[in-house]
């Protein structure tokens, strides 16, 4: 398919549709970063040494966040 044809198909797509879109070309081209490779394994790493999010912080920071959204 070419570039055009790309064009095309994209400009025919509902906004959902190119929104969905937008975020998978998004996520495919940070995925093939190797920095973007390299932080993610930074974060894995000091996940598993146990310097993640208690269970009872999360849902605090959830709650807060929620209750943000409903007042907009």
């Amino acid at each position: 398919m070419s570039i055009t044809e790309l064009k095309a198909t994209a400009a025919n797509l509902t906004p959902r549709e190119r929104a969905w879109l937008r975020a998978y070309l998004f996520a495919e081209e940070r995925a093939a970063d190797p920095a973007w490779k390299t932080k993610i394994a930074a974060r894995r790493k000091r996940l598993q040494s146990g310097h993640g999010v208690s269970d009872t912080t999360c849902a605090k920071r959830l709650t807060r966040r929620s209750s943000i959204a409903k007042t907009k």
